[in-house]
């Protein structure tokens, strides 16, 4: 891990210099950057970019792979990777190049220097107030905050470091911490920088892709919701609900009745086309719709890593159809009403062979050019916040009782249908739920199928899955979710091996292995127990 943190000043420099002054021309000797550079709150500034920068081209492809590789709904692609195949299988080595946490750590330490070196920046430019301060603290703690977050859910304990790496002297060859430990020290850092973070930009673009207090607050609620800290995930989201500043976009419907031999016995909504597009062109094509909170955004001269991933002629990985079609997007109800159908599925999260939220530009038309991948990478949408109330309040009805259990369920069936309403969700027989008999397990496999829907391809269904099936240490058959998972996401010649992995009672399957590089590098590092072998 040591020699992934000298290099963080290096990297910081290859993705900035372009656009900042000279002053970023870091060297990684003892004392440089202390001496020379952090003297004004525009170094702290462009510090602070540079850790999004970082984040930027050094994590996305893994927080999508390490998203959606264990999870149901990728296969391999025209030019597959036998790396990928063996972690659908639940083949999961050391040595896989996937499991590399570096581009982590590194991010990690470009928001420790900036924590390390901008207070005494206040010292040295008089005109840096100690707003300015907090607000860039609030933005690198939150960015620091998810760098662990991914972390955490994927590896369970590892090394929780927190100061800058400046010196050769410094010993950072550290042991693991827990991962419980960490998310505490996350929440913590997350309410101060839901307190300090700026509320909003002099842009649309700065509001979607630098850190706003919503943003903290969305990433607090995803954390409490994997703490199983229901009632204070709801609270969050309230917060961001009430603020007025996201909406989900509005697809005008077309109510059709159906008729047998002239009796009316059903109806269905047919979306508009043309709002469709518009929410797939405003989300994946131009980016900073109304319904993010934060993304990293691209451009033609940065691409996103999508186009050797999931591009139509040299995909990697591809829609996996036999669980998509029909699985997770249903057909509709009526077979003639062909086009009554949830927007969200082919054509605007995949074609068939394609991802085509990130190969589309449009979403009827062609597929982009190999140097056209500019979709941003979503982290978090305001559907994200309404189906992360819906999960806490049912939770919370599970918790209670009666009435009150109810009460809970039938919120959180509100915020539910709120999404689903507006994608023009199929309505199967999983969804007509009965008001006053509300079965709570029920509503939890529907939101987590809703997730899947809603978040197809953006890296969250692993950590869904993993989510729900660890919830109260495992409780009530819980771990069906994962064994369900597994059914549809290996080979059948290896399901049943893959099946009794997750069955293994420590649990210590679900998180990956530490790369090997890092345990011969770092000896007080201890391979997590189900690899250790």
């Amino acid at each position: 891990m040591k020699r992934y943190f000298k290099l963080a000043g290096v990297a910081l420099l290859t993705l900035i210099v372009t656009s900042c002054s000279d002053w970023l021309n870091l060297e990684p000797e003892d004392g440089v950057i202390r001496q020379e550079y952090w003297k004004t709150k525009e170094h702290v500034k462009a510090a602070v970019i540079g850790s999004y920068m970082s984040a930027q081209a050094g994590t996305v492809s893994q927080m999508f792979l390490w998203g959606e590789l264990r999870g149901d709904m990728v296969e391999n692609g025209t030019i597959g990777s036998s790396n990928y195949a063996s972690i659908m299988d639940g083949e999961i080595a050391a040595d896989n190049s996937v499991v590399n946490w570096s581009g982590f750590y590194t991010v990690i330490n470009n928001c420790n220097t900036v924590l390390e070196f901008a207070p005494a920046v206040r010292d040295l430019d008089g005109t840096f107030t100690e707003r300015q301060l907090n607000e860039y603290k609030a933005e690198v703690l939150t960015i620091r905050a998810l760098m662990y977050f991914y972390l955490v859910r994927s590896f369970r304990d590892v090394p929780f470091v927190t100061e800058a790496y400046i010196s050769d002297s410094q010993d950072l060859y550290l042991a693991k911490t827990s991962g419980d430990v960490i998310l505490d020290s996350l929440v913590s850092d997350l309410q101060f920088a839901a307190t300090y973070a700026p509320a909003n930009y002099p842009t649309n673009a700065e509001n979607k892709s630098r850190i706003t207090r919503w943003t903290a607050r969305a990433l607090l609620a995803d954390i409490y919701l994997w703490q199983e800290n229901y009632q204070a995930c709801n609270n969050v989201c309230s917060e961001i609900i009430g603020s007025d500043r996201f909406s989900l976009m509005p697809v005008e419907q077309t109510l059709v009745y159906v008729e047998d031999a002239g009796v009316v016995i059903d109806s269905v909504t047919i979306p508009s086309e043309s709002d469709a597009d518009r929410i797939f062109m405003e989300t994946y094509v131009r980016g900073g719709s109304p319904e993010s909170i934060f993304e990293f955004p691209f451009t033609t001269l940065k691409n996103n890593p999508f186009y050797s991933l999931t591009g139509p002629q040299v995909n990697a990985l591809r829609p996996k159809l036999d669980v998509v079609d029909e699985g997770i997007f249903p057909l509709p109800v009526y077979m003639m009403y062909s086009d009554a159908v949830d927007i969200r599925g082919s054509g605007f999260s995949y074609r068939a062979g394609v991802i085509w939220k990130y190969a589309g530009t449009s979403r009827t038309g062609a597929a982009r050019a190999a140097t056209e991948y500019t979709a941003p990478w979503l982290v978090y949408k305001y559907s994200d916040v309404l189906l992360m109330k819906a999960e806490a309040l049912n939770q919370m009805g599970l918790a209670a009782s009666g009435e009150t259990a109810l009460q809970y369920y039938q919120e959180s069936l509100s915020y539910l249908m709120q999404v689903r309403k507006a994608r023009n969700a199929v309505e199967t027989s999983d969804y007509k739920f009965d008001l006053a008999t509300i079965d709570g397990k029920a509503l939890e496999k529907a939101i987590l199928n809703e997730r899947a829907r809603e978040f197809a391809y953006e890296g969250k269904r692993w950590y869904d899955v993993l989510r729900n099936a660890k919830r109260g240490n495992y409780a009530d058959n819980n771990l069906q979710y994962l064994i369900t998972l597994a059914i549809n996401s290996a080979s059948p010649q290896k399901q049943q091996s893959l099946i009794a992995k997750y069955r293994d009672p420590q649990h210590n399957s679900h998180y990956w292995p530490i790369h090997v590089r890092e345990i011969e590098t770092n000896k007080n590092l201890k391979q997590n127990d189900f690899y250790a072998n």
